[in-house]
C-alpha cells in the first residue's frame, strides 16, 4: 500500500503531465482555434447572408407559369456567349430565381434567371466574401499546407478536450460537481481561481458539441479525411462503390466530386456511371427534371449536365435536412436509372458521420442549429483567451511566465504519453506530431537531463 505523501506525489505527477500536454497544445495551436471559431461561426449562417447580398439576383416575383429549363439556360448563353453551362439549380420557394451553374475560362460562378420571364437578374463568378471566409477556414489560404494544418490543430483540439476534462474534473474531498458546471463567480479564492472556474466550466457545456464539430469537420481534411471518407463507405454493402454503364466493360474512373458540386459528402466519393453508346438525340434538360419528379426528388435539387459523350446527368438533392440527401445518375441518352443512392442507402457510419456535417454545418435542425453552432464557436473563443488570462495570472514571482512543471514521477509521465498516443491513433496527423513529440523528447530533453545529473556528480 502506498504510502500518503506517495500517492499524493503520484497524483500530482498525473495532473502535471496531463496539463503540460494540455498546456503546450493549446499555447501552440490558440490563434489556430480562434481563426476557425471566428470564420466557423460566419460560415453558419452563409443561407442568410447570400440572401442579404445577392438579394436581386436571388429573389423575384411568381408571375405565371415558369419556362422550360432550355429556354432559361438560352437566355443565359444569349445573354453571355462566353460562359458554358454546367448545371441548373431549382428551389422550392415561388419567388426564387434559376440558378444556372457557368463556367469562363478557368472561373467558375452562377448565373441567376426569372424562371418566369427568362430576364437574368445577375452573374456572380468567383469565390465572393463568403469563399474568402470558407477558404481561410478550411485552409488558411495557405492550399494543402493550410489544410494539413488546420487538421492538424483540429486534432489536437479533441486531446486538448480530453485533457482538460482530466484536469476540471473533481476529485478529493473539496471536489464539487456543481462547481463544474456552475462556478462560483465570487472572487474569494482569487482572479486565477475565478478565471479557471469559467475556463473550466465552458469548456465542459461544449464538450460534447465541440467534439461533433470537430471530428466531423475531420471529414473533409486532406489526410483523417480520405480516411474517414474510405471506412465509412467500404463498410456500407447497400450500394456499389464501382457503378457501370451498360456492360462492366463501360468502367467509369470519374468520382462524384470531380463532375458535380453541392453534393453529399457521403456520395463525394463514389465512382460516376458511364452513358451507353451515343445516339444522336440526348434527354433534355426538362426531360431529366420530369424524371427527378417521378424518381421523388422534389425542389430543391440541382441537375450537372453531361461531360462529353459517356458522361451522365448527375441530380442531387439540395435539402438542407441531411436526412434527405439523395445523388442520381441518369444515362444521358436513354434516361436510365444507373446509381440512385440516398441516405437511407449510407451505411451506419455513413449517415453518423452525414448527421455529424448537417450538425457542424447548421443544417441539421434549423435555425436552433445556428444557434447553438454560434453558442460552440463563442464557447471556444472564450476558452482560448480565458487560457491565456491564466497564463498570465500564472506568473511568478519575479514576473515571468512559466510553464507547467515537469511531472517528477517518470513512470506516470510514460504512461500519460501513452495514453495521448493511443488517444491519437484515431487521427493521422496528430498520432504522427505525438510520436515526433516523444522522440524528440527523448533524444533532447532525456538525454540533458542525463548530462546535468553527470556534471552534478
Amino acid at each position: 500500500m502506498k504510502e500518503p505523501n506517495q500517492a499524493s506525489r503520484v497524483q500530482q505527477s498525473w495532473y502535471q503531465s496531463m496539463w503540460r500536454w494540455h498546456f503546450y497544445a493549446g499555447i501552440i495551436f490558440a490563434p489556430i482555434f480562434i481563426i476557425l471559431a471566428v470564420t466557423g461561426s460566419i460560415y453558419l449562417f452563409k443561407p442568410q447572408l447570400e440572401d442579404m447580398l445577392y438579394r436581386d439576383m436571388i429573389f423575384t416575383e411568381e408571375t405565371g407559369q415558369r419556362l422550360p429549363l432550355e429556354n432559361q439556360m438560352q437566355a443565359v448563353t444569349t445573354k453571355y456567349p462566353e460562359v458554358s453551362v454546367t448545371s441548373i439549380g431549382q428551389f422550392a420557394e415561388a419567388d426564387r430565381t434559376t440558378r444556372i451553374g457557368v463556367t469562363f475560362k478557368e472561373e467558375s460562378g452562377y448565373v441567376y434567371v426569372n424562371p418566369y420571364t427568362g430576364e437574368v437578374t445577375g452573374k456572380r463568378l468567383g469565390a465572393g466574401p463568403l469563399g474568402f471566409i470558407k477558404t481561410l477556414h478550411g485552409e488558411l489560404f495557405a492550399g494543402k499546407a493550410g489544410n494539413l494544418l488546420v487538421e492538424l490543430a483540429a486534432s489536437w483540439a479533441i486531446i486538448l478536450l480530453v485533457t482538460g476534462t482530466y484536469l476540471f474534473w473533481p476529485r478529493g474531498k473539496t471536489g464539487s460537481f456543481k462547481r463544474v458546471f456552475f462556478p462560483s463567480f465570487r472572487q474569494k479564492n482569487g482572479a486565477r481561481n475565478f478565471w479557471k472556474g469559467l475556463h473550466g466550466s465552458v469548456a465542459v457545456w461544449s464538450t460534447i458539441g465541440l467534439l461533433v464539430i470537430i471530428g466531423s469537420g475531420l471529414a473533409w481534411s486532406g489526410v483523417a479525411g480520405q480516411w474517414i471518407n474510405t471506412i465509412a463507405t467500404k463498410a456500407n454493402s447497400n450500394y456499389p462503390q464501382f457503378a457501370y454503364g451498360p456492360d462492366e466493360s463501360m468502367a467509369s474512373k470519374i468520382v462524384t466530386k470531380d463532375i458535380a458540386t453541392d453534393i453529399p459528402w457521403a456520395t463525394q466519393n463514389d465512382v460516376v456511371p458511364s452513358s451507353g453508346p451515343a445516339r444522336p438525340l440526348t434527354l433534355s434538360v426538362t426531360e431529366v427534371a420530369a424524371e427527378a419528379k417521378q424518381l421523388g426528388m422534389g425542389r430543391p435539387y440541382q441537375i450537372t449536365l453531361p461531360q462529353g459523350e459517356t458522361g451522365v446527368y448527375t441530380l442531387s438533392s439540395l435539402q438542407s435536412a441531411p436526412t434527405k440527401e439523395a445523388t442520381i445518375n441518369l444515362d444521358q441518352y436513354s434516361g436510365t436509372v444507373l446509381s440512385n443512392v440516398s441516405y437511407a442507402d449510407y451505411g451506419l457510419l455513413a449517415k453518423g458521420i452525414t448527421l455529424g456535417i448537417g450538425f457542424h454545418e447548421g443544417r441539421l435542425f434549423g435555425f436552433l442549429n445556428q444557434l447553438v453552432g454560434l453558442a460552440l464557436c463563442l464557447g471556444l473563443i472564450f476558452i482560448v483567451v480565458s487560457s491565456f488570462v491564466l497564463w498570465w495570472k500564472r506568473r511568478n514571482g519575479a514576473g515571468k511566465l512559466v510553464a507547467p512543471k515537469r511531472a517528477s514521477d517518470q513512470r506516470v509521465q510514460k504512461i500519460v504519453a501513452g495514453l495521448i498516443v493511443v488517444i491519437s491513433l484515431t487521427m493521422p496527423l496528430a498520432a504522427l506530431s505525438v510520436m515526433t513529440i516523444l522522440v524528440l523528447d527523448f533524444l533532447i530533453f532525456t538525454r540533458r537531463r542525463k548530462g546535468n545529473k553527470e556534471a552534478a556528480a
